[in-house]
C-alpha cells in the first residue's frame, strides 16, 4: 500500500496500511474526543506529541495515552486505605504526591456519588465516609510515669 498522503491531508481507513508502525493512531481508531469523529488532520506537535485537529467541530486532541494505568491508580488508593502514606505511595509507584493525592479525591468523589445513587437498606449505615492517613505511635514512658 502506499505511504499515507503529504502533510495536511485527511487520513482515513483507505489511506492508512494498519501493518505498518506509525505516529498517526488512525490504526487503532483513534476519535475526537468531543464530537466522537473519525475525520482527524495533522497540526504540529505540542511537548513532543503529535496534534490533530478535528474537522467536524475544530477542536484539537493528542494521541498521547495516560501515564499511569488504571490498575496503577487502583493499586494506590487500596495501598491508602491501607495506611500508607501519600509521599510513601508516590515515592513506590514513581508518582508525584500531588497526583496520588487527585487520584484519591476522584476516587473519593465517585465514592459519594455512589452513595447517594444507593438506595438505604440498612438503618445502621454510615452516613460519612472519611479518610485520613493521620496515625500516632504510642511508646512506654521510660521514668516510669
Amino acid at each position: 500500500m502506499s505511504p499515507p498522503p503529504s502533510r495536511g491531508t485527511v487520513y482515513t481507513e483507505r489511506f492508512w496500511d494498519s501493518s505498518r508502525s506509525g505516529d498517526l493512531g488512525q490504526e487503532d481508531g483513534m476519535r475526537c474526543p468531543q464530537c466522537d469523529g473519525t475525520d482527524l488532520i495533522k497540526r504540529g506537535r505540542k511537548a513532543g506529541h503529535q496534534r490533530y485537529v478535528c474537522r467536524n467541530c475544530g477542536r484539537y486532541c493528542t494521541d498521547s495515552q495516560p501515564k499511569f494505568s488504571a490498575q496503577t491508580k487502583a493499586m494506590a488508593i487500596e495501598m491508602y486505605m491501607n495506611s500508607m502514606g501519600i509521599r510513601a505511595i508516590g515515592r513506590v509507584l514513581g508518582a508525584s504526591p500531588a497526583g496520588v493525592l487527585k487520584w484519591i479525591r476522584k476516587e473519593h468523589v465517585a465514592l459519594q456519588r455512589q452513595m447517594a445513587l444507593a438506595a438505604p437498606t440498612d438503618t445502621g449505615t454510615a452516613d460519612i465516609i472519611e479518610m485520613d492517613e493521620i496515625y500516632t505511635y504510642v511508646q512506654k514512658n521510660s521514668s516510669g510515669r
